[in-house]
């Protein structure tokens, strides 16, 4: 017997996932749909862009312009989140489902592209605490630099706690809220598919075999 709330949660994430510039560019172009280096391009030039964002209007200061770039980044941390909630859940579902065959291309790879996403929503929900400093208590501290968004960004994402920087309005509570349960969901994602990894060693108790 099926699953009802799998087969629930399978369709509204199938659907979410189409809401992406990812999925529009291999529905586009159907050659590019199963070329692996298509994946990892995506990945290392999102992670690159995002870092060039930050460091961009952190120097420069163009508040006008980085309303497009903190557009893009609140689409791409969209993007990644329900990407790795299908490959974590549904993927494999939907292939048996089809009686399809299943395989990832290798697990160091799904590893390394996790860590280069954990890396790059750091940047970006760096760049969107720059952008709407005006919902946090500072301190002595600044969002508009470059070093404090990126570290309490980090903070956040890896749910430390805060820094000298904290959410006064409601809007930044949501952010904070918002970078914590994806951090925390990213973390033991990586640790899973990290443990994955390691080579289980033989035992010379045969209790153990």
């Amino acid at each position: 017997m099926k699953s009802f709330i799998v087969e629930f949660w399978s369709q509204i994430f199938n659907g979410l996932e189409k809401i992406s510039l990812f999925w529009v560019v291999r529905k586009l172009f159907p050659r590019i749909k199963e070329s692996y280096r298509y994946v990892e391009c995506w990945v290392l030039g999102h992670l690159i862009l995002s870092i060039g964002f930050l460091l961009i209007y952190s120097a420069l200061n163009l508040h006008w312009g980085e309303v497009v770039a903190v557009g893009w980044g609140v689409i791409r941390v969209f993007e990644v989140f329900i990407y790795q909630i299908n490959v974590l859940l549904f993927n494999e579902y939907r292939a048996k489902k089809a009686g399809k065959p299943y395989a990832v291309r290798g697990y160091r790879r799904i590893v390394i592209l996790l860590l280069h996403n954990y890396v790059e929503i750091i940047f970006w929900f760096a760049l969107f605490y720059r952008y709407w400093d005006w919902a946090f208590e500072t301190g002595k501290a600044s969002l508009s630099s470059f070093f404090d968004s990126l570290n309490f960004s980090f903070v956040t994402m890896t749910t430390f706690g805060y820094t000298t920087i904290l959410p006064k309005e409601t809007w930044g509570n949501i952010l904070t809220i918002t970078q914590s349960a994806i951090g925390l969901f990213m973390a033991l994602l990586i640790l899973a598919r990290f443990i994955s990894l390691i080579p289980k060693p033989k035992t010379l108790d045969e209790s153990e075999r």
